[in-house]
């Protein structure tokens, strides 16, 4: 049977189809990235039959697979990939007139084909990437990365500033200045909306100023960041080793902690929200040498917490 492809514009006729008879609220099961060497394909399966409509985002590296009367409520709302064409899967839960609608956005790393397939009793789809149709995929025998556990938020961040920028610069700019750009996909994340002043190092009481340029990080064993878990308790940056001497300091106005690994990273998303422990989200960046990760409070003071090496990464635990 010949499977219709609907744009934006034809997703709410679909949905207004789908009010002509009762159905049940469908639930999705699991999103599971399946990869095998260069290759991914994404099993998205729910617990009734799926109606779906599939599209690209127009001039972006983004495709979105919106699928009707499905609540996302077991799923992560970000799934980490770092494979083939797919960088990560954001999942959210949107209201179209009133219907449940779960949104599965995938960040690609360039602009390419999405091409679905939906088995018989259409409760399972198949996402994949490319020219041709998908393919079936072997399970890896090694694990892949953990997803991350994190908080439902906008899907998509728009086109972020310069890593470096958003990380490093203790003063940043009001946002009030710049007209945000229009999303009508509503996928745009809003920016920073406060102007802080300089950022100081909190030892005991006193405050310290704090000039980021000045942390020594020669010594440090080079590491690769390849991705991120929230825990009941903690958050562990994951690494592809042990990192000998951890170098962090905690800054106010706003309250956040800075943590530099010397190396490189393979997060390719700006910024994870989190919403947990008292913290908002965590952001990433890059300079020569060196990441930069940034936990930013939801209030102040800062959460008590605790940072340690593990054998493949950095944890930060909470009290």
């Amino acid at each position: 049977m010949k499977k219709m492809v609907f744009g934006p514009v034809g997703l709410f006729c679909l949905f207004a189809i789908s009010f002509a008879s009762p159905v049940l609220a469908a639930e999705l099961l699991d999103v599971n990235p399946v990869v095998s060497g260069s290759n991914v394909v994404i099993e998205v399966t729910a617990d009734i039959p799926m109606t779906y409509t599939y599209y690209k985002v127009p001039g972006q590296a983004r495709a979105v697979v919106d699928i009707a009367d499905a609540d996302p409520e077991k799923i992560e709302p970000l799934i980490v990939v770092n494979k083939g064409a797919l960088s990560s899967i954001s999942v959210d839960k949107v209201m179209i007139a009133d219907m449940t609608v779960s949104r599965l956005v995938f960040n690609l790393v360039s602009e390419t084909g999405i091409h679905v397939k939906q088995e018989a009793d259409r409760k399972k789809l198949t996402v994949s990437f490319g020219g041709g149709e998908p393919v079936a995929v072997a399970p890896a025998s090694s694990g892949q990365p953990v997803p991350v556990a994190v908080a439902a938020e906008p899907v998509v961040a728009p086109e972020p500033k310069h890593p470096d920028t958003v990380l490093t610069a203790p003063n940043r700019a009001n946002p009030s200045s710049s007209k945000e750009e229009e999303d009508p996909l509503g996928l745009d994340e809003p920016s920073a909306a406060v102007q802080a002043p300089a950022p100081a190092e909190v030892q005991s009481t006193k405050l310290e100023p704090v000039v980021p340029a000045t942390i020594a990080v020669p010594t440090l064993t080079k590491a690769v960041v390849k991705g991120m878990v929230i825990g009941s308790s903690y958050i562990v940056i994951q690494t592809n080793g042990n990192i000998d001497k951890i170098k962090h300091m905690n800054l106010v106005q706003p309250d956040r902690l800075v943590i530099d690994i010397p190396g490189t990273s393979e997060i390719t998303v700006p910024l994870i929200t989190v919403n947990k422990f008292g913290i908002s989200k965590v952001r990433f960046g890059n300079t020569p040498g060196l990441v930069r990760i940034v936990l930013d409070a939801t209030k102040a003071p800062f959460p008590g917490y605790t940072v340690d090496s593990t054998a493949n990464g950095v944890r930060i635990n909470f009290k």
